[in-house]
């Protein structure tokens, strides 16, 4: 084995890890009575992570949306540029603050014109207002634990100019002592929600596209 290729393994073998909800159900399922039964009906209030602020890592975080294609299949699409912030109180974490942007003109769905240019892209964003709110953003109100690695984060969404609440259903997923990080303190997340883009007056194209936008969230934050 290469020399460098045995610092990278040894590197990551010491990584510290907590253990999160790594065998959630995936987005969009619904547990079943098993899963349900084995949820502990009570959890200690503290967490055993670090307090303080984490930044979104871009690199290992995506935002996906769908929706329904004339009562089709769901048409799916994601934002390129993102970022977040989360302020961690490990000793309540109803008490800790997540403030979420995303870059409204980053829309990418993958499509090209003839020309192989993103028009479409430019037509969804405009779409979304990115005029009036050129980044889209959330802002946390209220954190509720439902369970012992998931919660539920409701905030203020602004787009196309109009800021209305929605809720994310969030599980963590873990957290790791990373030394290709500079040694940070990194926490994985996941996070599913939906909305009606009606609410935000977002109503291009409704004659023949869903109302319901369903969001996909995975995002891992280091502590800054």
């Amino acid at each position: 084995m290469r020399p460098l290729v045995l610092i990278f393994v040894l590197a990551l073998s010491a990584c510290a890890s907590t253990p999160g909800a790594e065998n959630q159900p995936p987005p969009f399922t619904a547990p079943t009575q098993q899963q349900v039964a084995a949820t502990p009906a009570t959890y200690p209030i503290a967490i055993d992570l670090p307090a303080g602020a984490y930044q979104l890592d871009p690199r290992h975080a995506s935002v996906i949306f769908r929706i329904r294609h004339e009562g089709l299949s769901w048409f799916t699409a994601r934002f390129d540029t993102k970022d977040a912030s989360l302020t961690l109180d490990p000793a309540d974490p109803t008490r800790s603050q997540l403030r979420a942007t995303i870059e409204t003109v980053s829309v990418n769905t993958g499509v090209l014109n003839a020309q192989g240019e993103r028009a479409f892209d430019r037509s969804i964003a405009r779409a979304l207002g990115a005029e009036a709110t050129p980044a889209i953003t959330f802002v946390s109100t209220s954190i509720e634990r439902t369970g012992e690695h998931t919660g539920r984060i409701t905030g203020d969404l602004t787009m196309n100019g109009q800021t209305h609440p929605m809720t994310l259903e969030a599980t963590f997923d873990g957290s790791a002592v990373d030394p290709l990080r500079r040694g940070a303190t990194v926490l994985g997340f996941s996070a599913h929600g939906s909305i009606n883009r009606s609410d935000w007056g977002v109503t291009e194209w409704r004659a023949f596209t869903g109302d319901e936008v369903q969001i996909v969230i995975e995002a891992e934050l280091v502590r800054s």
